[in-house]
């Protein structure tokens, strides 16, 4: 292989042709140029000196030069870096559009392979033309340098030529400078809008650009610095450099840490930039911490050509985090406090540690605490230090008013020397005196912290609200010490009270639902000894399948309390009755508990059973006659099957397969049919406890119907039925919401029977609506008539126990009663819209079923 002759840099006029002779070349852009390139270079004889190229590299597959470099065999890539392991690479031509791509391959490539970038090659086309056109005139003249004319004509054609490459590129050096213009007016208005204060300096550390948010952060016009280099002078008080210039000189970090201490970093995001947070006494009336980013601006060849400097006042920011800071100091030193309070030693002990952690937090020479009595005078009760007894007037009378009114009171070197009944403490030598509160809760004043310092003004830093808080937080401490003994006498009171409740009261814990303690009459009720229940989880004294239980004490808020009403328990043994959890959610010493209390009202229930059966039986009465009819109809039919049998047999007529067939259905259908309607009878008027379980409403308002569907028609009742069928299920029992619409029915029918009587409404439309949706998490169903309507006085009463409108002996007054009930055991709600003469409209609503409530998956 030809060796390469030895390179020279290239000039500032970009003639590139030199380093590409006889040379092994690598191009970085497999665009059109890159195409036209290698074309040229095959198809034009240039002599032995013309470039080898060896491989191409684009990140584009499909660019057209690197196809066309891989149809003549050449190596390609779409990762330039792999041109570098090319055996024998010597130069790289780099004619991308890519500004930052040749300062990646200049620190990548390696150091024998030389670098011809885009800036440099934009005339190489014009070079090789140029090369090329003078071999051809060369050729030409030695052919024709004997004939005059020709050789003008030969030169002419040159010049031409020649003239026509310097209108090129002064078009281009004009577009250039056109283009560098408004970069530059486009950056100045960038710079200028900003309003982040910024300058900038050139690379002769002139100012170029100083914008109005700089203005306003110093106070000094762009007019003062641009054009100079006083760029400093809004900073410092004399001359030194910005981090700007610093950037420009490029100087060590040695020389940095000198300007800057430890304040400054290299920037994490802007390569080349430096930050830092100083602060700047000239800056403003009273000084700004500043925040400031250096960053260089460069060239396209890479060269620093200046500098941007931005800057950011973060002086809120900096008194913000010294406030956070002696907050912090202010926390810890009253934790300290705290913490001595609250060790578990006797209360002088307590108090003394106390003492010493204010005397520490407030630097103090001596504290003394005194307690008042119960006819307001102040005594000595601890002290740290000498003792300071109130023995004039003047410094009891002080005391007393700050123990009376709650107020701080500080008493400076000034005061206490011209106060003569304070002249003991001047003598003692101190300068500075304070008084706090000692307030127990509720702010009850129980006393006066004295603290006394031997510097003036020594306490006139600390904050008010501190010093509140240390008065009163010893002051509890005292009256908790206090209420100790008290506490142990009435502990003995609360187990008395405890243990005499009428009814199981149980203490559970919030986060196990484990039982910790019991009165004596849940061992009574419940039959289990007091070690059975405690540890026992509260939940095994119920069903296991109510997790409404579990969930009621789970979202439960402290302080708030829950009615879990008639739930079932099981006492030792099994046996089951009826119970109303009231529960509490409290502190029980450091505990987080849940109190319960579970009163039996199993008789009640029971009461309220019987009394709704016989509400059923009432009802089954009503529908007597509708049953029968329905049960007529499918009896019937088979009469008339048996009729058809025995009169077909007397006549001895033979009966087909076909005919037996279909009697036979007829048979077994309307069998099916009267056993539907007797077992549905049954199972309405069957006692039974009631099983709260996913219920789609539409499905009770249907059965009713199947009972009730003969009196709609013998009433002439026009029905409408808009059931939603998607709707969501609820937490009911379907039995017990049957009752509920047979009974708004039969009332919706009596009232409209009553209208109809009534001579201005003869032959009017009866029409009963009933209506399904969802709405809000609740699932609605209206029942609507157009009867005889209530006044809002009988609306009002309606659903009182035995309120009735109907006459002796034809009403209980128990049914919207008995409804309204069964309603609310569903945790419902019943709404009635009813006007007198025009109708009436109840409106049912229940909570949708939430499937992550009960726990179902």
């Amino acid at each position: 292989m030809q060796t390469h002759p030895k390179y020279t840099p290239l000039d500032r006029n970009g003639h590139v042709t030199n380093l590409l002779r006889n040379a092994n070349v690598a191009i970085v852009g497999g665009g059109r140029f890159c195409r036209k390139l290698i074309k040229f270079y095959r198809e034009h004889n240039l002599s032995e000196q013309k470039p080898r190229i060896i491989g191409v590299a684009d990140i584009d597959p499909q660019a057209e030069g690197l196809q066309y470099a891989r149809q003549l065999g050449i190596y390609t890539t779409t990762e330039y870096s792999r041109l570098y392991q090319i055996d024998g690479l010597q130069v790289l031509l780099e004619i991308t559009r890519d500004p930052d791509l040749p300062a990646a391959i200049r620190k990548t490539k390696p150091a024998q392979v030389e670098l011809i970038d885009h800036f440099h090659s934009r005339y190489l086309w014009d070079s090789i033309q140029v090369e090329n056109l003078q071999h051809r005139i060369l050729d030409q003249f030695e052919q024709i340098k004997n004939d005059p004319d020709a050789t003008e004509k030969l030169f002419l054609k040159c010049f031409d030529c020649f003239n026509n490459i310097i209108i090129r590129r002064n078009d281009r050096s004009r577009d250039i400078e056109l283009e560098l213009l408004e970069k530059e007016r486009t950056r100045t208005q960038i710079i200028q809008g900003s309003t982040i204060p910024t300058f900038v300096i050139d690379q002769d550390h002139v100012v170029t650009h100083w914008n109005k948010a700089l203005e306003k952060l110093t106070g000094r016009s762009a007019q003062e610095f641009v054009g100079t280099n006083r760029q400093w002078a809004p900073f410092w008080e004399s001359e030194r450099p910005t981090m700007a210039d610093v950037i420009l000189d490029q100087i060590d970090k040695a020389d940095i840490q000198k300007l800057y201490g430890t304040h400054w970093r290299e920037s994490g995001l802007i390569e080349g930039a430096y930050e830092a947070e100083v602060f700047f006494p000239a800056v403003g009336e009273t000084g700004k911490w500043l925040w400031f980013t250096a960053a260089p601006l460069k060239a396209p060849d890479g060269t620093i050509v200046g500098a941007i400097e931005t800057l950011w006042d973060k002086t809120e920011d900096v008194k913000a985090q010294q406030e956070r800071e002696r907050h912090t100091q202010e926390l810890a030193g009253l934790c300290s406090i705290y913490t001595a309070l609250s060790a578990p030693l006797h209360i002088d002990r307590r108090i003394e540690s106390a003492m010493r952690e204010v005397q520490r937090y407030l630097q103090a020479d001596d504290v003394s605490i005194y307690l008042q009595e119960t006819d307001e005078t102040l005594f000595l009760k601890y002290y740290l230090g000498r003792p300071q007894n109130l023995g004039t007037m003047e410094h009891q009378r002080i005391a007393q008013r700050v123990a009376r009114t709650g107020e701080l009171f500080a008493v400076d070197v000034i005061d206490i020397l011209t106060t003569p009944s304070l002249k003991k403490l001047a003598d003692s030598g101190f300068k500075s005196l304070l008084f706090i509160p000692i307030s127990a809760k509720e702010k009850k004043a129980i006393g006066v912290l004295q603290v006394a310092g031997k510097r003036p003004g020594q306490f006139a830093t600390i904050k008010r609200h501190a010093l509140d808080m240390i008065g009163n937080r010893i002051g509890v401490a005292i009256e908790n010490a206090m209420l100790q003994e008290q506490y142990i006498k009435s502990e003995e009171k609360y187990r008395s009270l405890f243990n005499n409740d009428p009814n199981p009261i149980f203490i559970v814990s919030h986060e196990s639902y484990e039982i910790l303690d019991i009165n004596e009459r849940a061992q009574d009720c419940y039959g289990y000894t007091r070690d059975e229940l405690n540890g026992m989880p509260f939940l095994h004294l119920g069903d296991p399948n109510d997790r409404e239980v579990e969930y009621g004490l789970s979202h439960l808020p402290l302080g708030q309390s829950i009615l879990l009403a008639k739930r079932k328990h099981f006492r030792k043994g099994g046996r089951s009755f009826f119970v109303n959890i009231s529960v509490s959610h409290a502190r029980y010493g450091e505990r987080d508990v849940l109190i319960a209390t579970t009163a039996d009202v199993t008789e009640s229930i029971e009461k309220e059973t019987q009394l709704i059966q016989a509400s059923k039986m009432t009802t089954l009465g009503i529908m007597a006659a509708g049953m029968a009819h329905e049960i007529n109809q499918p009896l019937n039919v088979i009469q008339i099957c048996a009729d058809f049998f025995l009169k077909t047999l007397k006549k001895g007529q033979p009966i087909s397969a076909q005919e037996l067939e279909g009697i036979a259905k007829d048979i077994t259908d309307n069998v099916n049919r009267a056993t539907g309607i007797i077992k549905h009878v049954r199972d309405f008027a069957r006692q039974a406890e009631v099983v709260t379980s996913k219920v789609h409403i539409n499905s009770p308002i249907e059965d009713v119907f199947k009972v009730l569907g003969h009196q709609i028609k013998v009433h002439q009742i026009a029905l409408d039925l808009h059931l939603e069928p998607d709707i969501p299920y609820i937490m009911a029992d379907h039995n017990r919401l049957e009752q509920v619409f047979i009974n708004l029915v039969t009332n919706a029918i009596d009232a409209m029977d009553e209208k109809a009587e009534q001579p201005e409404h003869k032959g009017m439309e009866k029409r009963l609506i009933i209506k399904t949706f969802s709405q809000d998490s609740q699932v609605v169903a209206t029942v609507q008539d157009n009867g005889s309507g209530m006044s809002e006085e009988v609306k009002n009463k309606i659903l009182e126990p035995f309120f009735t409108t109907k006459e002796i002996g034809k009403g209980t007054g128990l049914g919207v009663s008995i409804s309204y009930g069964i309603i609310k055991d569903f945790e419902g709600d019943i709404q009635i819209d009813s006007q007198a003469g025009v109708g009436t409209t109840f409106h049912l609503s229940f909570p949708a079923f939430q499937e992550k409530r009960y726990g179902d998956e």
